[in-house]
């Protein structure tokens, strides 16, 4: 009897200890998604990152066109796949705003990707939070929603935080400012020369943040033009305008600006780039999910993780973490968007996700995009 008892005991702890991560599964999907997604978003940043910097120097453009043309493909096989009316280009209405939405897009990647270059992950990742700030100033403008004191105050400590992470000599003294951020990379592990990672200086430091301030503006058009859009068209539509135009931008620069050549990929190069496409949908399909599965704050909150993967990814690989002014910077950056989005009233708990909508990588940041829906309309 005590054998069969103890045998029990066991089954019933083991169901128990099953249902116990069920339930945290269950209670937690969306979460959870959201999580992964911001961990191969780094990621990609960071595959990005090395092959800017391996020994041949990969271009921004021909990243750019790895990743987009795999997310272009996807994204046009899905929408057909899913007989998504108006397909592939949508209503002719909006279909101007849908080429400026590209455009704004295709300035914002370049923007990140070449400030990944010479900036940490994890500084480069928190300019993009700047952008739905600046989203909601826009929006303010052309959509006439609510821009509230609140907003302002927040929109300038930002600004003071980047201000911080940049620590310009002119404004913080050259004895921040003179000696460059030196890295110190793994050799073995990933191959970067002394030449390419170790050491960016000042000037290369201050143009990476222009660069990413730029891309914030590009950002912020891009969500500004889909607030626009509204629920006239499917968000993939927006997907297969926006790596469609990066495609073939990409493709016209590597082939017309002089010094600029495509180089072929060698080894591990191959499977970098060609994942980049794969995972450039993967985190589309996966914030899509986990904002249907969760639309509230606690899941939308998970977006600011990413960070703390870039965090990581930099220190696993090239040895590095964020000094004083990173961390005091970012602090203010990430606090202040973060107390604005989760301010925000939470519309999207109070109705059941439309499983046609899929989202981009920053929208969720933005709130509620119903009421721009309905202004697009006007």
């Amino acid at each position: 009897m005590s054998e069969q008892n103890m045998t029990r005991r066991c089954n019933k702890s083991e169901e128990s200890d099953t249902s116990k991560w069920e339930r945290i599964w269950l209670n937690n999907q969306g979460a959870i998604l959201i999580l992964i997604a911001e961990g191969i978003s780094s990621a990609m940043d960071a595959m990005a990152r090395y092959l800017q910097q391996g020994e041949r120097g990969i271009h921004t453009f021909q990243i750019i066109f790895a990743r987009m043309s795999g997310t272009f493909v996807l994204s046009f096989i899905y929408l057909w796949w899913k007989s998504v009316p108006h397909f592939p280009l949508g209503i002719p209405k909006v279909r101007p705003l849908l080429i400026l939405r590209a455009l704004f897009g295709f300035g914002g990647i370049y923007c990140i990707y070449y400030s990944v270059h010479y900036l940490p992950l994890a500084e480069a990742t928190i300019f993009r939070f700047l952008v739905p700030l600046l989203t909601a100033f826009s929006c303010s403008i052309f959509l006439h929603q609510p821009f509230t004191r609140k907003d302002f105050f927040l929109s300038i400590l930002a600004l003071v935080g980047i201000i911080i992470i940049a620590h310009p000599a002119s404004i913080m003294g050259k004895s921040f400012s003179q000696t460059g951020t030196h890295y110190n990379p793994i050799f073995p592990v990933v191959g970067i020369k002394s030449s390419h990672a170790d050491a960016t200086t000042p000037l290369q430091r201050i143009i990476a943040v222009i660069v990413a301030i730029i891309g914030i503006l590009g950002g912020a058009g891009a969500f500004t033009t889909i607030r626009l859009i509204g629920k006239r068209a499917h968000a993939l539509h927006s997907v297969i305008y926006y790596s469609f135009f990066c495609t073939v931008s990409s493709t016209f620069f590597l082939l017309v600006l002089p010094g600029i050549n495509f180089k072929k990929p060698q080894g591990l190069e191959w499977f970098m780039l060609l994942l980049l496409g794969l995972l450039g949908f993967g985190v589309q399909f996966l914030l899509t999910k986990g904002l249907q599965l969760d639309p509230s704050n606690k899941a939308t909150s998970m977006l600011y993780t990413q960070v703390l993967y870039a965090i990581l990814f930099d220190w696993l690989i090239w040895k590095v973490l964020p000094d004083k002014w990173g961390i005091i910077g970012g602090t203010i950056v990430i606090g202040s968007t973060l107390w604005s989005a989760l301010s925000k009233p939470n519309i999207h708990s109070l109705k059941e996700p439309n499983a046609s909508t899929a989202v981009d990588e920053e929208s969720p940041l933005l709130g509620d995009s119903n009421e721009a829906g309905n202004d697009g309309r006007r």
